[in-house]
């Protein structure tokens, strides 16, 4: 009985026993289910949070690059603005600087037209008085102010009524325009008393009646050739653009005659019109704090820098008309070619570069502009009148433009053309 009793308890544990331990092994399987319920959960989320990260980092991304494409857009539509109006503006300067440079050669051009009129009217008057005149012999001049040299003299000769019939007499004007003729075709060389006196239809001894010798022939066309300035006031500005006026205007002729630079009478000769050209470059200094020798000292350097400029090109003028001589293209190597054929760029790279770039054609300045030795000056002119305007203690001058000081020791130098 025991026993039987025993093996059902036995029985009955290990009944409980298997249903612990499969209600163990259902909460395991639960827990396990449990689990990996979770962990797919919490990679699901994981995935899910990647992706809102990555679409976010995209959407930022596609965002940045827009305002990286604004940006630049605007910048290129801002530089390209910028461009077109600086581009519109430099077309619009040069547009005012080619009128301006054309109005000031017209300009020049109407005051030359002006000259040679006045010189042409006044050849007609003095041709219908010799005309008209019935009797008038050579000898008949006015005398020179008392005291001048016969080379300075015979500038100031009233000029004389010539005498009528087939053999009338000469003027010193006619000599002296039959002078530079001469000299204009055939260079300074070309003038003599024969050849002028041939020119004229005269023979040399009756020439010998009117002028001296042939130092007052040169003097006669060095005044003759250089004209009388034009008027220049304060319409024109100030005191640098009433001298650009002036050395504009005497520019050209200066380049119509270049034998003038030969013509040593031409700095010591003082005749009607260099006195005219002298009186209208120191008057465009007048209202200025210079003193008067600082004003006369600033002439003279642009006097003696535009004769060293002429020399050159008188220069020129006579290799190629030697040159015109002896060979049949008549072509003279300048000072730019003649350097080309002398250097090379490793020998003189400087000078190469200068030839190369037209430094040394006489061609290569610009006709209707002042050369930059010429503007340099005038600067150095205006920093003068600057500077000595700012040490006074009450300026006296309204000239906006400063100065140079230039140490010419012979005031005849000051030439005006």
């Amino acid at each position: 009985m025991d026993d039987v009793e025993g093996t059902q308890d036995a029985g009955a544990a290990a009944r409980e026993a298997e249903e612990a331990r499969r209600e163990a092994e259902a909460l395991r399987r639960d827990r396990e289910k449990a689990e990996r319920a979770e962990a797919k959960e919490a990679e699901r989320a994981r995935r899910d949070h990647e992706k809102a990260e990555r679409d976010a980092a995209r959407a930022a991304e596609r965002r940045q690059r827009d305002a990286d494409r604004r940006v630049r857009d605007r910048e290129k539509a801002e530089r390209e603005d910028r461009e077109r109006r600086e581009r519109e503006a430099r077309d619009a300067a040069r547009e005012a600087a080619t009128r301006l440079r054309e109005a000031e050669r017209a300009e020049r051009t109407a005051s030359l037209a002006q000259q040679r009129a006045a010189r042409d009217a006044e050849k007609a008057r003095r041709q219908a008085v010799r005309v008209a005149a019935s009797t008038a012999p050579a000898s008949g001049d006015a005398p020179p102010p008392a005291d001048l040299p016969p080379g300075i003299a015979v500038l100031w000769r009233a000029p004389a009524v010539g005498r009528p019939g087939p053999r009338p007499g000469l003027s010193l004007e006619q000599i002296a325009d039959a002078g530079i003729a001469l000299a204009d075709a055939e260079g300074l060389d070309g003038v003599s008393m024969s050849r002028l006196a041939e020119s004229l239809g005269f023979t040399t001894m009756s020439l010998y009646r009117y002028v001296s010798s042939k130092d007052e022939v040169l003097s006669l066309m060095s005044d003759r050739a250089a004209g009388r300035p034009p008027a220049t006031g304060p319409e024109l500005g100030g005191w640098r653009e009433r001298l650009e006026f002036l050395l504009s205007v005497q520019q050209p002729v200066l380049r119509a005659h270049p034998w003038l630079a030969r013509t040593t009478t031409m700095l010591h000769a003082i005749g009607p019109g260099r006195l005219a050209w002298m009186e209208g470059m120191l008057a465009a200094l007048e209202d200025t704090p210079l003193t008067e020798l600082q004003k006369t000292g600033a002439i003279g350097v642009l006097a003696t820098h535009a004769l060293d400029q002429l020399r050159v090109s008188e220069q020129l003028t006579t290799q190629a008309r030697a040159a015109a001589v002896g060979s049949s293209d008549g072509d003279a190597p300048d000072l730019g070619t003649l350097i080309g054929l002398l250097t090379t760029s490793a020998t003189h790279p400087a000078l190469v570069r200068a030839a190369d770039a037209g430094a040394f054609s006489w061609d290569s300045v610009d006709q209707g502009t002042l050369d930059f030795g010429t503007q340099l000056i005038l600067d150095g002119i205006a920093q003068l009148i600057a500077a000595t305007a700012a040490s006074r203690p009450q300026p006296q001058t309204t000239s906006s433009a400063p100065g140079m000081t230039a140490d010419v020791s012979d005031p005849a130098v000051t030439l005006g053309a």
